[in-house]
């Protein structure tokens, strides 16, 4: 993993939304990228985001004292006192929360996020509640500050209308009351709508290198891949035309071969979907996936490229895009990035 990667992507974010604070989201142990190295590796960020509590402690044990942002956990009345301390501003995003903050104790003092679903359908009060809710919670004398944020559903994609609808009716709702900031954009918000930045972006995927918008890939963002996973070769050897390769024998050589062996597969987090051709990069050069992925091991087609036992093959890097391994595997970059299992080695560099 890339320290340098991660600074760099931070530097872009705030070129394309110069105006705004950036609140890094570090969630899933930074994207599969651990998350305390991250949340070092980007000390220009104004605050962190997290799902639960179990995070704040980490960061926190580790002399991390940025804001942070809780962004999808439960929690009841102690738990209130407890971020209260540690600088930490949930998000409240249904009706059973405010009982919790009810019970909050008056004379600590708490800021948090109000969340509006604009067409996200998933967590969030509807356009209809979010005006009494954001009223209970500016009555709450615990309270010190209250901020709106909704969450884009289709911002990945230019060409999809639902996201200038879903940004116009928030900012219908934000008039109503004197929020101290507003929220918008996520990573894709942050690419391809940056005149809705607000008072503070979220940016996540876009931090470790990954492209969030379909069909731009990353380096026309002037992104850096933080994350690149390799391991070696372990075995060479020559197939006569007609052998078959892998469980199931779903694949079969059409002519005489050299094949690969590489110490790589789904245990270790590689797309056990991964099809046939699926790019490896060994020695510079691409070469194809080849039979069924299996739990320790992939095979590669080494056609006319030289290679020996102990060489390193990158299956996702700089050189070798994950957005293209997830595309082809049926799957998005974030699921690779954050399926990387504990078994694999990681160098910070």
């Amino acid at each position: 993993m890339s320290r340098e990667a991660i600074k760099h992507n931070l530097q872009r974010v705030r070129e394309l939304v110069p105006d705004a604070s950036v609140m890094a989201v570090i969630k899933a142990d930074g994207y599969g990228h651990d998350m305390t190295v991250v949340a070092n590796a980007l000390v220009d960020a104004d605050e962190f985001a997290v799902t639960c509590l179990d995070d704040v402690a980490r960061l926190r044990s580790q002399g991390i004292d940025k804001p942070i942002t809780m962004l999808s956990s439960r929690f009841n009345s102690s738990d209130l006192n407890q971020m209260s301390v540690q600088n930490v501003r949930p998000v409240i995003y249904d009706f059973s929360q405010l009982a919790d903050l009810q019970e909050f104790h008056e004379s600590a003092s708490l800021d948090l996020w109000i969340k509006v679903d604009t067409g996200m359908g998933r967590l969030g009060f509807s356009l209809d509640d979010a005006p009494l809710v954001a009223a209970q919670l500016f009555g709450l004398k615990g309270v010190r500050s209250v901020s709106a944020l909704t969450h884009l559903a289709n911002a990945d994609n230019l060409d999809q209308p639902g996201t200038e609808r879903q940004i116009k009716a928030f900012l219908r709702f934000t008039k109503e009351f004197e929020f101290t900031q507003l929220s918008i954009l996520n990573s894709a918000g942050v690419a391809g709508f940056s005149e809705y930045a607000h008072d503070v972006v979220r940016p996540g995927v876009i931090l470790y290198g990954v492209s969030p918008q379909i069909g731009v890939p990353a380096e026309a963002l002037n992104l850096k891949a933080a994350m690149e996973v390799k391991s070696e070769l372990i075995s060479v050897k020559r197939l006569p035309a007609g052998s078959s390769v892998g469980y199931g024998s779903t694949y079969t050589l059409d002519s005489d071969s050299r094949i690969g062996v590489i110490a790589c597969g789904y245990a270790d987090g590689y797309p056990r979907h991964a099809p046939n051709g699926t790019p490896v990069l060994l020695n510079g050069m691409l070469v194809p996936l080849i039979g069924r992925v299996s739990m320790d091991l992939i095979t590669v087609d080494l056609g006319q490229v030289h290679a020996e036992v102990g060489d390193v093959a990158v299956l996702w890097g700089a050189d070798n895009p994950i957005e293209m391994i997830a595309k082809l595997s049926g799957t998005i970059a974030y699921e690779l990035l954050c399926g990387i299992t504990s078994r694999v080695e990681r160098v910070v560099l």
